[in-house]
């Protein structure tokens, strides 16, 4: 299976990302890519977790450096705008106010972190000693977020295995709960290749397991196969092994996107 698309591409806007868009996009094209999409983090209010985001008086800029980049490369590669949009519990109004503004064409949901002040990642490793417990609260965050109408794409599924500790068969029950309300919520699954460049995950593998998007075929959710570039190098990493993967165990379809609406292109 070729992949073509690769939706999660970040910008050194987000303060943790290296490298001119432009560069993404010509490795982009390097690659015999499509679509691209830049998703940067959004912004937060009152400098909330300011140091990995854009500020609010950045994005503005951002979106309007994504259009310059669809314009220069018409006709070579189409640019999408996105966003990866941090789900804090509280700020839901705030949310849809931000994703309301602009004219994106998909929103990226995720969940860093596991409490409204921002101070406890969704991979902490100071809960190690109950990772059931931090899994218990990150899983319930996402569905909230899969319900909340806020996002098209659900980023990272299993991130908090960034830990070094992945899900178990503890967590069987939440995980399956989850995978439920994402189906009935008509979301999509990123399969996120930014674990093969994770050191401290036990095993190189994608955002979500294999084994988790075996289970999401099985519900019928819509899957796109993400790099979560934060340098030019990494954008469509490891596409052709994800491919080969999905292939193997009857994926036919992916998601794309233009204007928030979804159609899937069989492959």
């Amino acid at each position: 299976m070729i992949i073509l698309t690769d939706y999660h591409m970040h910008t050194p806007l987000c303060r943790h990302a290296t490298g001119p868009m432009e560069a993404y996009v010509e490795r982009a094209l390097e690659l015999g890519l499509e679509e691209i999409g830049f998703s940067d983090h959004n912004p937060l209010p009152n400098g909330l977790s300011g140091r990995v985001r854009m500020s609010e008086d950045q994005l503005d800029y951002y979106v309007q450096s994504v259009r310059e980049l669809q314009f220069r490369y018409h006709g070579k590669i189409n640019v999408l705008l996105g966003l990866e949009l941090d789900y804090i519990e509280g700020l839901e109004s705030y949310l849809r106010e931000q994703v309301s503004r602009y004219p994106w064409d998909y929103v990226i949901g995720s969940i860093h972190h596991l409490d409204p002040a921002c101070d406890t990642l969704s991979w902490s490793h100071e809960h190690r000693d109950d990772m059931h417990a931090l899994y218990a609260r990150y899983f319930r965050l996402m569905r909230q977020l899969a319900a909340s109408g806020l996002c098209d794409i659900i980023a990272h599924f299993d991130v908090p295995k960034r830990s070094g500790v992945p899900v178990s068969a503890a967590e069987a029950d939440l995980v399956s709960g989850t995978l439920d309300a994402m189906a009935a919520a008509g979301v999509c699954m990123e399969v996120n290749t930014s674990g093969y460049r994770h050191r401290e995950l036990a095993e190189p593998e994608p955002y979500p397991s294999f084994d988790i998007v075996r289970q999401a075929m099985r519900r019928g959710i819509a899957l796109t196969v993400n790099s979560d570039a934060h340098a030019p190098e990494h954008v469509g990493t490891r596409f052709a092994e994800v491919g080969d993967w999905l292939k193997r165990n009857g994926c036919r379809e992916l998601a794309r996107f233009q204007g928030r609406r979804r159609e899937m292109c069989r492959l």
